[in-house]
This record gives structure tokens, sequence and C-alpha cells, in this order.
């Protein structure tokens, strides 16, 4: 099978349209579609990975990642992804959170929801398994492209061009799925029932929590007031990004108002002191650092933390 036009056989079963929710998709002879046995909708696939969704992430007002300065941190992610850059802080406790709380089984499942380039997976591989069976999802494909190059297709490493808040995926269709991206969404509800949807087994979530309910807006790039001009509340037309800081005392009620239950709820602590300034290929704003287990990034102090929902 060329994985240059077909798609890897496990993925295939786990795909559904995004809008009649019909798992029925077949694949073109060419492997160039994917096309809907029910509403005849179609979906590209470039080079094995499939996309499916109905618009990118330019179309978001909160989502920064159409910028061509923040798209530069994709070049991190993926020299991170190769072995040039250290890995990841957050990718390896994850990988130590997974293996110490014995979630993962030779024939385990998990989908990564916000993967750029599937980073991680280098991490889940050192210190779990070589074999680590995962899909990774992004809504910017050329990160996904990248994450082909490192780690190329098979059952065991898979990618999907999409939006975590539509997951082209059927229901139950991972035994776990892990994300490290809500903090991002200003709409939380929406991208926890996607997650608890296609999790058969547990979603596993990394967020920072904070003492009360928070939203900030990160202005992005120039930081000057020529740059900017004047800030206030009802301005959206300067770049940026949102940033959600949850109580934990919300995350438990709107776990349980959707029908979860928390198995484990603790703070992150397995992770090293380190300044992103140090590295010279990582210059965008703003900077982080983490020191005695703590992260800070720009003007936020984040607490860490893992939530295990059973679903």
């Amino acid at each position: 099978m060329s994985l240059s036009n077909m798609l890897p056989t496990k993925l295939l079963k786990k795909l559904q349209c995004i809008s009649c929710k019909n798992p029925d998709l077949f694949l073109t002879s060419s492997g160039g579609k994917l096309i809907c046995g029910s509403c005849e909708n179609e979906y590209n696939v470039y080079d094995g990975i499939p996309s499916i969704l109905r618009s990118g992430p330019e179309t978001q007002e909160w989502n920064p990642w159409d910028l061509d300065e923040v798209k530069m941190l994709g070049d991190t992610f993926y020299k991170r992804a190769k072995g040039d850059l250290p890995e990841k802080e957050s990718s390896k406790s994850f990988a130590n959170l997974i293996k110490s709380k014995n979630l993962y089984t030779e024939h385990s499942s998990f989908l990564d929801i916000g993967c750029a380039t599937g980073h991680y997976l280098r991490s889940f591989r050192r210190i779990i398994d070589p074999q680590f069976q995962y899909t990774g999802i992004d809504a910017t494909d050329f990160y996904l492209q990248w994450g082909k190059k490192v780690f190329g297709l098979d059952d065991n490493c898979n990618f999907v061009h999409c939006d975590a808040l539509n997951l082209p995926l059927i229901d139950n269709s991972y035994d776990i799925v892990i994300v490290n991206l809500f903090h991002f969404f200003p709409n939380l509800k929406e991208a926890l029932i996607e997650a608890m949807r296609v999790a058969g087994k547990m979603v596993i979530w990394r967020t920072p929590i904070g003492q009360v309910n928070c939203m900030a807006k990160i202005i992005l790039n120039n930081q000057s007031y020529e740059g900017i001009g004047d800030i206030s509340l009802d301005r959206h037309d300067y770049d940026h990004c949102v940033y959600m800081l949850y109580s934990k005392e919300y995350i438990e009620g709107i776990v349980n108002a959707l029908g979860g239950i928390i198995t484990f709820f603790e703070r992150d602590n397995d992770f090293g002191d380190m300044d992103t300034k140090s590295l010279e290929d990582i210059n965008c704003i703003p900077h982080t650092k983490v020191i005695a287990n703590m992260q800070i990034m720009g003007n936020l102090y984040l607490d860490w933390h893992y939530i295990g929902i059973s679903v």
C-alpha cells in the first residue's frame, strides 16, 4: 500500500462525515478524496492525511494560528519532533503520567487534540513504548505534514486535519484522548463535549488552574503604543489570542454537568526549570520560563494540573 495516496486502515475505520455524521467514508481509486456514502460530501486527502473540516483557524476571531509570526512556532515544534531541540517539558511530563498511572497497554489507542507536529509522540515513544498507537489532530495543515515527515504514517502513527470542535471521528473511537490545548478555547463546553464523545475510556486534560475564573486576551507581536494604539475592552481588531484560566470548582462542575467522572485532579510538578529565551530558535513573545515547577508566561503565572475524566 502506498501511503502517499492511501490511509492507514485503522484510521479509516474511525472517520465519519462532519456534516451528516455518517461513518461510511470511502476513498476514491486514486486515494485523493474521501467521499461520504450518505450525503456524498467530499474531503481531500493530502499525502495520506485526510482534511475533514469546514473552515480553518483563520475564520476564528480568537485563534491567531494563521499569522505568519505565530507560524514560526511550528518550526520549533518540528525541531522538537526531530530532536534538533529538546523535548518539551510538558510532553515528558504527560508521558510520565500515562506510564505511572498504568494508563497504557500495547493495544491502547491515543488521540492527541491540537498535536501541532506530533512532537509529544517523541516523548511517548521514548518513555512509554516505541510502538505507541497515536493519532494527532490539528487545524493547521502544514504542521501535520511536518509530523508525517518526522514520524511517517502507519497504523501506529497518523494525522487528521480537522477542527477540535467538530471532530470527524466516530463515538468512542480512541481509548484515551489527551489534550493540552483547551486553555486557548473560549467555549470550554463545546471542546469538552467533543473530546468526551470520542473517548472510549478517558480524557486526560492538562490545563492551568486559577484561584478565580479568568479570561485573558493576549495581544501579539508589536507591543508599543505606536504599534497597538489605544487598548480597550471593546477593541478586537489587533492580533490576539485568548487564554482561559478556570478554578477547580468550575472544572468539577462542568465535567459533572457533562456526565463525566473526575478520577484524578493533580498538580503537574514533573517539569524542570527552563527559559525559552535560552533557545536561539525560539524568539517569539511572550517568553515562558519555569521556576520551581511553576510556569511564567509573559504576565501569567500558570499552575498546571492534570485532570483525568472517565467517560
